[in-house]
């Protein structure tokens, strides 16, 4: 994405268009550099000046959003040493905990599987970093005006996946996280304090979920799984 530009603040009395008030919105995003020319874009096309927030990893979000839930939270899948599946975690918890919150997703990651997950996860933007800065202003002012937005190159990735498109659960993430960092289904079991029966049905369900049909596909096609920030791991 095209975001690297000089952040220019706006006046403190600027009003926002969409009646944002105090530290409104929460950029989540590792690269010093993109944070800032994702904040230009909010405010130069969006109206969007003093309410940004902006923090380095999913770990700082939940306190924040604990002392005053954002109206808006524009987030990248991971940050440094945390998973993409951390961050899928963190989505999950925020809808639960905060369903008021407007949250895109702003990701490099391009697999159709995670953006039809993303999309059947209940977020309300999603846009690719690759894309132009024009594209996730164009998703801000969408998803603040009350609508979903899916940015071009998004919608033209999934148009050819024909998996699922369900939501995983907290199980089932839990589970993945436990065998992408190389445990047995039977291991994974023992610390998550299940039978090892129900965790081999929630394994069998995200793959289904995924589209994946054995466990070949699933870790050599579910890499992005495992992958960190932030620069993704290949």
């Amino acid at each position: 994405m095209t975001v690297v530009h000089t952040y220019q603040r706006g006046s403190a009395h600027s009003p926002s268009p969409y009646g944002l008030k105090g530290d409104g919105v929460i950029v989540m995003e590792s690269c010093p550099i993109t944070a800032l020319g994702m904040r230009n874009i909010l405010a130069q096309s969006c109206g969007l000046t003093d309410e940004v927030q902006r923090v380095s990893n999913l770990e700082q979000i939940p306190g924040l959003m604990r002392h005053r839930p954002a109206r808006l939270l524009i987030m990248e899948l991971c940050g440094e040493e945390e998973s993409v599946l951390d961050g899928l975690r963190l989505i999950a918890q925020c809808l639960e905990h905060w369903p008021t919150t407007a949250m895109i997703v702003c990701t490099a990651l391009d697999d159709p599987r995670v953006l039809q997950l993303l999309t059947a996860s209940g977020i309300k933007g999603l846009v690719l970093k690759q894309e132009p800065g024009i594209a996730l202003a164009q998703c801000v002012k969408q998803v603040l005006s009350g609508c979903r937005s899916y940015s071009h190159k998004v919608r033209q990735l999934l148009s050819s996946q024909s998996a699922i498109g369900k939501a995983l659960t907290s199980r089932e993430l839990d589970v993945l996280t436990h065998l992408f960092s190389g445990k047995s289904v039977t291991t994974a079991a023992l610390m998550m304090h299940r039978d090892v029966r129900t965790v081999s049905t929630h394994k069998r369900n995200a793959m289904h979920k995924l589209g994946f049909q054995n466990d070949g596909e699933l870790y050599l096609q579910g890499k992005w799984m495992a992958k960190t920030g932030p620069v993704f791991a290949r």
